[in-house]
């Protein structure tokens, strides 16, 4: 019986031997990344395992390490950052392992990309009408702060932008609906109408929202002043709505430059999270359809993304710095975002 358990056992590998073998040159082109990381100060020895075959997981594995010390917990958003070699000859970004001759890899460039991994909607609509039930102007300001204040750093889809995207996603660029059922129906009058039923239409949104809602401030029509926003902070009633006023007044006041903005082509669909005024309202159908519409061609889903030289590593500590501010807005949207919908406002 031993002898038998003795013949079939498995034979045991080292703990030195690597479970995968990697050419040499792939080696050394995947610990040029590691390199970089660890000369930018992006690593730290915690970070990495004391066994590993590929450099670049290793490196994707610290990087996401270091995201969740900076990010913190969220509630509502996901936000995945990934990170890619690229060749540099023509741009193109080079497979880890197996795909090409490794005696050719050398790699030259970093690209860093984000975006949101769990895209989803959240209604907002009862508690901004409860703000501006509560203060008038407080629910617009609170909006327009989250729509103006996203935009460069993790944009929303809010109903805003519902209204502008129906424009050419069904009126041909109007205002209204009548130039496409001009086109499609003519003067058939039963036909427009039954087009009407189905389709959004300009009454269709202007009765999904208030119109304070999708109206963006101006000279001549000022959001809510901040000073006023401070004031509300410390003087609401209600605990939640004071909450919401400070961490609208704390993203009102950020700086947030236009940087790391994706080169898109095609529709802009990197939108962190999409705002709707109730559960399946106007703006998740207008979402949808945008969505379907972009996937017929091109499209870019990047909130972000930078490309950074191996030879400067001082790059990526450069990135590092912006991205804590820009970390912090992510907090704030999110903490907004969660106030906002989590709410049994009435």
């Amino acid at each position: 019986m031993n002898g038998a358990v003795f013949a079939l056992a498995l034979p045991r590998l080292a703990g030195a031997v690597p479970l995968t073998v990697v050419p040499p040159r792939l080696a050394t082109a995947n610990a040029s990344i590691a390199r970089f990381l660890i000369q930018a100060g992006a690593i730290r020895e915690g970070d990495v395992p004391e066994k590993w075959d590929d450099a670049i997981e290793v490196c994707q594995g610290a990087l996401d390490a270091w995201l969740k010390r900076e990010l913190g917990p969220l509630h509502c958003l996901e936000p995945v950052f990934t990170l890619t070699a690229s060749s540099g000859s023509d741009g193109s970004s080079m497979p880890r392992k197996g795909a090409c001759d490794p005696a050719s890899i050398r790699y030259s460039s970093v690209e860093l990309v984000w975006y949101e991994n769990n895209l989803q909607q959240w209604p907002v609509g009862a508690a901004l009408e409860a703000l501006e039930r509560a203060f008038p102007g407080l629910g617009q300001a609170a909006l327009d702060i989250l729509r103006r204040q996203s935009r460069f750093v993790y944009p929303l889809f809010t109903p805003d932008l519902a209204c502008d995207v129906a424009s050419y996603v069904y009126w041909c660029g109007e205002d209204d609906e009548e130039a496409a059922l001009d086109m499609e129906a003519g003067d058939d009058v039963e036909a427009r109408e039954a087009m009407r039923d189905e389709m959004v239409t300009r009454r269709k949104l202007d009765e999904a929202f208030p119109a304070w809602s999708t109206a963006i401030p101006t000279k001549q029509s000022k959001s809510l002043p901040l000073a006023a926003i401070e004031r509300l902070s410390g003087n609401l009633h209600d605990s939640v709505m004071r909450d919401i006023a400070a961490n609208a007044l704390g993203l009102a006041r950020m700086r947030i430059k236009d940087a790391f903005s994706p080169a898109v082509e095609g529709e802009f669909l990197g939108w962190g999270a999409v705002l709707s005024w109730r559960e399946d309202d106007l703006t998740v159908r207008v979402y949808d359809d945008l969505v379907q519409l972009a996937y017929q061609s091109e499209f870019c889903d990047r909130i972000g993304e930078i490309d950074m030289a191996l030879d400067a590593p001082q790059a990526m500590c450069s990135w590092q710095r912006a991205m804590r501010q820009r970390f912090k807005a992510i907090r704030l949207i999110d903490r907004l975002i969660h106030l906002l919908a989590g709410g049994n406002w009435q």
